[in-house]
């Protein structure tokens, strides 16, 4: 869905802002170039320095009032405004929250394929985190996506997947040799029409490969409460910043590569697919949290 930008402007006048403070926020309403307001987009646009200030930070305040309070006329449906809704934002004061998702640790990812039904929608789990792949790419895996010719000659060493994201830009995932195993046991469980075809998609349901991310999401956030990974409050609401969605998978596996694999920065980069280092260092912000608390701790001790 494209934010329509004259809606956004009628809507800052209508609060009674100055002039001068609509500028600023229409400039970086026309920095943010994503169409979906996440926790991915959102992630994005703050990892550019120049747009963590005051004003990049209370633009994003108030695009999020604005979806959330216009949702009818927008056309926003419930999935997309819970979505909107969960969407942490840094503080307006004080220095900024740059570290937006909390990381799932590794350990806590087979609760989540436990709690989801089908042999499908595990294996979307499983690759969308060890792949580290956007919703996007995932779900645009066809059957010759994967490397299965050169993967068969020794089926101990990780596959290879070829992925396509935003703009049709190809990428290489790397996949488990475990993992490789379950793929290509439910391709051949499976009778699919042609081997060109999409492993998660039926062929009539390609033309409408949006719903068919909906759904998964909304699995995936039902098996994220059934797994206690989402927290509940009083209301049975999600409490904010324990939902899981797949950006948060590909930000977890990432965050374990560089905790707990001590995986240099730079090979993340390329796992992630990041064409700038910048996107990948948001990755180092918790540790260096973790590493003040430990030279407290040594301080304490001496």
């Amino acid at each position: 869905m494209k934010i329509p930008i004259d809606l956004f402007e009628n809507y800052l006048k209508n609060k009674g802002l100055k002039e001068r403070t609509i500028e600023n926020y229409i400039y970086y309403f026309n920095k943010f170039i994503h169409n979906r307001f996440n926790q991915e987009s959102i992630s994005k646009f703050l990892a550019s320095p120049s747009n963590r200030n005051s004003i990049g930070r209370s633009f994003l305040v108030n695009l999020k009032k604005f979806l959330t309070m216009n949702r009818i006329e927008l056309k926003i449906d419930q999935d997309y405004y819970n979505e909107i809704v969960e969407v942490e934002l840094p503080s307006l004061t004080g220095r900024v929250k740059q570290t937006l998702v909390k990381p799932i640790p590794h350990g806590r990812i087979p609760l989540l394929e436990e709690a989801l039904e089908t042999e499908k929608l595990k294996l979307q789990l499983l690759i969308t985190y060890y792949g580290a792949l956007r919703l996007g790419e995932m779900l645009k895996i066809r059957i010759l996506s994967f490397d299965w010719d050169e993967w068969k000659k020794d089926t101990s060493k990780w596959g290879e997947c070829r992925v396509f994201g935003k703009g049709d830009k190809e990428g290489i995932a790397l996949i488990p040799p475990d993992l490789m195993k379950r793929i290509a046991r439910y391709i051949r469980s499976h009778d699919f029409l042609e081997v060109h075809g999409y492993l998660f998609i039926k062929e009539s349901e390609k033309q409408d490969i949006k719903n068919r991310a909906r759904i998964w999401q909304k699995n995936l956030r039902n098996a994220g409460i059934k797994s206690g990974i989402t927290k509940l409050d009083n209301k049975r609401e999600p409490v904010q910043g324990t939902r899981v969605y797949p950006h948060r998978l590909r930000h977890s596996y990432a965050f374990h590569l560089l905790k707990d694999k001590k995986i240099d920065i730079r090979y993340i980069q390329e796992v992630l697919r990041h064409t700038s280092i910048r996107s990948t260092q948001i990755y180092t912000l918790i540790t260096k949290e973790e590493l003040k608390r430990k030279m407290e701790e040594i301080d304490k001790e001496s």
